[in-house]
């Protein structure tokens, strides 16, 4: 009785204030990252869509000289800071300069999402955290990875209106898709804080609006179909992402790359604007009604290149919400093949196929099934979770982390990391 009522006292509090105070922290951080991108829309917006990305990355080569480690989506960097504590530091000073080069990236038009760049604003706040002479004393060794995942939930439970998912996600990405339980629990309680925190200051609305809708039985077939297109069409999109990172990766000038890659993406988006930015009010579209096949195809091929274009050249964004557009349309694209006139079926095959395409994408099979479900509403947790199946199932050897440059250190260390999870049971 006295073990236990050290470990409540002790252990069990010190981890409930210090996973409260991460989430918070990463809370803040995501409602600074969104008024921070709205603030540079306002500047963003007023040139025209062929040269808007291109003049946002002259700004982010700039950042880029200040801190390099500002550049790309942000999720190996997390995942390098968990696994190689060692050799691998992430420090205050990513956390003001990724603000900065994601509100730059998706204010000029850039195309991509958040995940990637709050899971390392959010991992950054450790080094704040660590810094407090009080807090210090009680955190040591493996206990500032704990640290680094919950600030990262925080961020992500916010950003993403999902309070559970969001906790799960950050763990389950750093082992793809094993999950350690002394990671977990302290990340669902951060991430809990920080959808909390982002709630009273941003009053969120859903990430999605969906109908009401009790799953038929009948239907689960045809839910099936669509994840599996969805997986198909996910995994040709790491396939022309990691071309495209290749491609940048033999061109001199480096610290260019971003400009050259706003251009690329430029040319994208003077021709289909709706691929710009995140896309989260056209995948909303996609969940309202059925769109014509030749502009989902046209959608679908923009999406992907304008994303890898901004992403693979230095550009600040994630891979995420493109990964939910992408399954999106080949949930659009069964319904409108297949003349569905029930807006609930039609809205449970887009939420069947997205769930797919990020299981599939980011080796993140539970966390999938859970932030659909919070996003779109427990009432899809059917189409959602046999999505989230389907899709790690037929997609998890190509998840889309961990693409580097072959002289690049982290390609290498990324491959030991693989490695050391295989060992420990891992996938």
């Amino acid at each position: 009785m006295e073990k236990l009522h050290q470990y409540i006292s002790g252990y069990m509090s010190k981890w409930l204030s210090i996973a409260t105070l991460a989430g918070m922290g990463g809370g803040l951080a995501a409602v600074m990252l969104k008024k921070s991108i709205i603030f540079v829309k306002h500047f963003g917006g007023g040139f025209p869509l062929w040269i808007a990305p291109a003049i946002g990355g002259i700004i982010i080569s700039l950042i880029y000289l200040y801190d390099p480690h500002a550049a790309g989506l942000g999720t190996d960097h997390y995942i390098d800071a968990v696994n190689l504590e060692e050799q691998y530091h992430l420090t205050f000073k990513n956390f003001y300069t990724k603000i900065a080069s994601t509100a730059v990236t998706l204010g000029f038009k850039g195309s991509g999402g958040v995940e990637g760049p709050m899971l390392m604003i959010g991992a950054s706040l450790t080094d704040a955290i660590a810094s407090v002479p009080i807090l210090r004393r009680y955190i040591s060794g493996r206990e500032f990875d704990i640290v680094t995942i919950c600030g990262a939930a925080g961020a992500i439970g916010a950003i993403f209106r999902s309070p559970i998912g969001g906790g799960i996600f950050v763990a389950e990405v750093l082992y793809h898709s094993s999950l350690h339980y002394s990671d977990l629990f302290p990340a669902i309680l951060s991430s809990i804080m920080g959808f909390v925190v982002y709630r009273m200051l941003v009053h969120p609305t859903p990430m999605f609006d969906i109908p009401d809708y009790l799953p038929d039985v009948s239907n689960i077939p045809v839910f099936l179909l669509s994840a599996i297109v969805a997986v198909i069409l996910s995994i040709i999109f790491t396939k022309v992402y990691t071309v495209v990172y290749r491609m940048f990766c033999k061109l001199p000038g480096k610290k260019i790359h971003p400009i050259i890659g706003g251009l690329l993406t430029g040319l994208i988006i003077m021709q289909l604007p709706q691929v710009s930015g995140t896309g989260i009010d056209v995948i909303q579209t996609m969940i309202d009604k059925n769109l014509p096949i030749t502009l989902l195809l046209l959608l679908l091929v923009g999406k992907m290149f304008a994303t890898s274009f901004t992403v693979a050249s230095g550009g600040s964004a994630g891979l995420v919400i493109p990964a939910l557009f992408i399954g999106a349309i080949a949930g659009n694209s069964f319904s409108t093949i297949l003349k569905v006139t029930d807006p609930a079926l039609s809205s449970s095959l887009v939420v069947s196929g997205m769930a797919a395409s990020l299981a599939s994408v980011a080796n993140v099979p539970i966390a999938a099934a859970v932030m659909l479900m919070e996003m779109a509403g427990y009432k899809l947790g059917v189409p959602a979770a046999l999505g989230s199946i389907i899709g790690y199932a037929v997609g998890h050897s190509h998840v889309i982390y961990g693409i580097s440059c072959p002289d690049d250190w982290q390609y290498n260390d990324f491959k030991e990391i693989k490695k050391r999870d295989r060992k420990h049971g891992g996938h």
